[in-house]
Formats: C-alpha cells, structure tokens, sequence
C-alpha cells in the first residue's frame, strides 16, 4: 500500500487522488480519438469533459455522504462534509456526469449515443485506472479470503489485518480486459449505440457480481447492495439498447 505519494507541511498528496487524475487524462485521450474519427466537434469534447470532471467528482462525493453520513449532519455543515478528502462513490459520479453530459448535447444538438458510443472505451479504462486508486489506500477492499493472493490492508479505510480479496485489482483486470474489447470493436459498422449497450452491458455485469465479495451498503431489497441496484439499471438500459438496435436491423 502507497497511500501517500508526497506530503509538504499539511498539503499531501494521496495515490488516490493521482490516480483519479490520471483517470480523467486518460479518458480525455481516449475519447478525443474517438471523437475526432466520429467527426463530432472538439468544442463538444472539451465540454463533456469539464461537465464530466464537475458532475463525477461531485456527484461520487454526495452519494458517498448520502450512504455514510447522517443527512442531519450534511445540512448542518455542508461545506465541511464537501470538502473532505476521499469518500467517492464511483456511481454517484457516474450518473450525475450522465445527466450533466446529456445536457451538454442536447445544448449542442447532437445524438447522446454517438456520443456515448465515443466516450465507452474511455469511460472503462478509466474505471479500471481509478480502481488502481482504491488498490493503493487500501479502499472498496473485499470480505475475507484464503486464496493464496488474499491480503490485508493494515493502512486501510478501514483498516484489516485479516486477508480480504483484492477486488480493487479484480475490477481493474475486469474493465482493462472490457476497454481492450471495446477497442478492439469499435470500427465494426453498426448503428448508433451499440458500442454503448455493449459498454453498459458489460460494466453493469462486471460490477453486478464482484459485489458478492464486497462487503458495501446495502439496499431495501435483501441480498442486493446499492451498487448492485444501480448496476441492474445499467444492465438493463443496455439491453434494451441491443435489443431495439437487432430488431431494428431485423426490420430493414
């Protein structure tokens, strides 16, 4: 565990917070590529990756404060609850940048699955750079394990001493492997939105089942965290984008 790469008096700077950096870089990047090839406009790019920066790091803050801290608490002192360093849901994030996002276009006039379809490989690949993050402060570990690569995190939040599963690692393996295939099938011709029911799909299953060995917040229908709520919309929603793309494919 490296979970402090610099510290200067009371500044620091955590391998989380590099790593989320790095993240968004990288996802920048990677869908610059995609949306110079699908010709949509640079100014586009560069405002759904601001909206995304705001509405991602807002948005995994508040629903991380939402499952953790009493909503009391959050009203009270607002300010110094936003300002903490960590607590970041991942799907917080990732829904309300969505939301941000699908304002931009529409601002812009342009198709939200073209759109979505330009920023899938770059939104897994940056789900498994963050992931790295976790790995490395010894966050979003899983339950105990006695597999010969089980290990504890003794620097963790919070801390263990008994070994857990690396689910940090398994997530970043999981979505590098899905980024790989997605780039691999993102020049194959077919109608707007595949690639991103494809994305939806798979990310939605990939964080579906490394639930089951993570011990996360649970939600008012037993035996199903939050996170896998929200990860069954996502399987859902991309399903029924696959489903409409083959039978209208079928029809033509």
């Amino acid at each position: 565990m490296f979970p402090e790469l610099l510290r200067i008096g009371d500044f620091q700077i955590t391998s989380f917070g590099a790593m989320v950096a790095i993240s968004f870089l990288v996802a920048f990047w990677v869908s610059w590529i995609e949306f110079e090839r699908k010709g949509i406009s640079r100014q586009l790019h560069e405002h759904v990756f601001i909206v995304c920066v705001i509405g991602g790091v807002l948005g995994a803050k508040l629903l991380f404060l939402i499952e953790n801290v009493p909503l009391s608490n959050i009203i009270s002192h607002p300010k110094h609850y936003l300002l903490l360093r960590g607590g970041l849901t991942f799907y917080g994030g990732f829904f309300l940048a969505l939301i941000a996002v699908l304002a931009v276009i529409k601002r812009h006039k342009e198709s939200f699955w073209k759109v979505l379809d330009a920023l899938a490989p770059s939104l897994a690949i940056a789900y498994a750079t963050g992931r790295i993050g976790c790995f490395l402060v010894g966050d979003d570990y899983g339950i105990g394990s006695n597999l010969p690569w089980a290990m504890p995190f003794p620097k963790g939040s919070p801390p263990t001493l008994d070994p857990v599963h690396p689910t940090q690692l398994y997530e970043t393996i999981i979505m590098s492997l899905v980024f790989v295939v997605l780039w691999k099938i993102r020049k194959n011709k077919k109608p707007v939105g595949w690639l991103a029911s494809i994305y939806l799909g798979l990310a939605g299953l990939e964080r579906f089942f490394i639930e089951f060995i993570r011990d996360t917040t649970e939600s008012p229908i037993s035996g199903l965290s939050v996170a896998q709520i929200m990860a069954l919309f996502l399987i859902i929603v991309g399903a029924l984008k696959y489903r409409s793309i083959h039978k209208g494919n079928k029809a033509s």
